[in-house]
């Protein structure tokens, strides 16, 4: 009797420790759905930190890099080489600031092994970030809605797309660079063009009553901006009145760094298939 109880306790025990990936699913919709009607700072950290828990568990299950998440309704982008996968949230506080959550997903194709990074919101502004090399420990939080592989020899080095709702005033776009280096993650390259030289990661900051194209063609290998300029000359710098001023540039990849070109014309990528980045804020406070 006591070695049939025994026995019981084990395979409760195992089934309860390995949960299946689609009952970890199932979980991480109901924390991420709270957490979207989330109205208290506390309680929507909590869910945060059960969500990224729940990911991490995941990750220890057979098949995790090829399951697809498709219930997940928050960012779950996987690089063009397949051999990336990023996690990512932003949670909402009640000041209109966020904090933002990222899981990467690596997988090497000699080892046939998996293994994760988690990037840690550092939430503190950083003195000329954009020429500051980061690591995961402290990362200029963004919610990623692309991943690119632009160089096919590189299969440690992407760059990334994001948005960022700084404030109640500004929000930003940016463009930064994820970088594997045997167990650790380095974010920034200086390969792209800025004011003094060369700088390790491009952001954009603008109004949040309106809104900012930041889009790449992989045909082209080019990235297409909105131009942003202040309405009145006088407030050059106040970035909370920065807005499209109906130009736009292009980032182009040429010979391992981005060169910039101005003022570009913008038909040809007009009838762009891409699918346009949905803005998390509402959209009564993005027009102008």
């Amino acid at each position: 009797m006591i070695r049939l109880v025994l026995c019981v306790f084990v395979l409760f025990t195992i089934s309860a420790a390995a949960r299946p990936l689609p009952l970890l699913e199932d979980s991480l919709v109901t924390y991420y759905g709270e957490l979207a009607k989330s109205k208290n700072d506390s309680l929507s950290e909590s869910l945060s930190l059960k969500i990224r828990n729940l990911l991490v568990e995941s990750f220890d299950e057979i098949g995790v890099f090829e399951f697809p998440f498709n219930k997940l309704k928050f960012s779950k982008l996987q690089s063009e080489d397949g051999l990336v996968r990023i996690f990512n949230w932003n949670q909402p506080y009640q000041d209109g600031s966020f904090k933002y959550y990222c899981l990467l997903l690596r997988k090497h194709p000699k080892k046939q092994t998996v293994e994760w990074f988690e990037l840690k919101d550092y939430q503190k502004e950083v003195d000329k970030i954009e020429n500051k090399i980061l690591n995961a420990d402290k990362w200029l939080g963004a919610l990623y809605y692309e991943i690119i592989s632009v160089d096919a020899k590189k299969n440690d080095t992407y760059i990334v797309l994001g948005w960022d709702g700084k404030d109640d005033m500004t929000t930003c776009k940016i463009v930064d660079v994820i970088e594997f280096s045997g167990s650790k993650v380095r974010l920034g390259a200086a390969i792209f063009p800025g004011a003094m030289g060369n700088q390790k990661r491009l952001i954009f900051e603008y109004s949040n009553e309106v809104s900012m194209s930041v889009k790449y063609y992989p045909k082209k290998k080019c990235i297409v901006v909105d131009h942003l300029a202040p309405k009145s000359s006088m407030m050059t710098g106040v970035f909370a009145d920065y807005g499209p001023d109906g130009s736009y540039d292009l980032y182009q990849y040429e010979k391992n760094k981005w060169a910039l070109y101005e003022n570009i014309d913008i038909s040809e990528f007009a009838k762009s298939d891409d699918r346009p980045f949905v803005d998390p804020r509402a959209p009564q406070r993005r027009r102008r």
